[in-house]
């Protein structure tokens, strides 16, 4: 069931099969490592790769919660130089 409904959610983002394979997708992953991961697993499968994601931090002086991009960082550069590590 959880994993169905991130399944879902996902669905409803309206990009052809040939669009996921061609966009640039930036994701912010979730504060609740479940849905994440299953999230990253789904946008791997759509994709053909890891997204690249953002890393966030505290904004700076903030008086509120309040945050901002810190970096950017792509996954499949992480993936291809620990496969040098086999």
């Amino acid at each position: 069931m959880f994993v169905a409904n991130i399944e879902r959610t996902i669905d409803k983002i309206d990009l052809s099969p040939e669009q996921w394979q061609a966009s640039g997708i930036v994701a912010v992953p979730a504060g609740y490592t479940a849905i994440w991961s299953v999230a990253m697993a789904e946008l791997h499968g759509r994709l053909g790769y890891f997204p690249d994601i953002v890393r966030l931090r505290p904004a700076p002086a903030a008086t509120v919660e309040k945050f901002e991009v810190a970096e950017i960082m792509n996954l499949r550069e992480v993936r291809h130089a620990s496969r040098e590590k086999r």
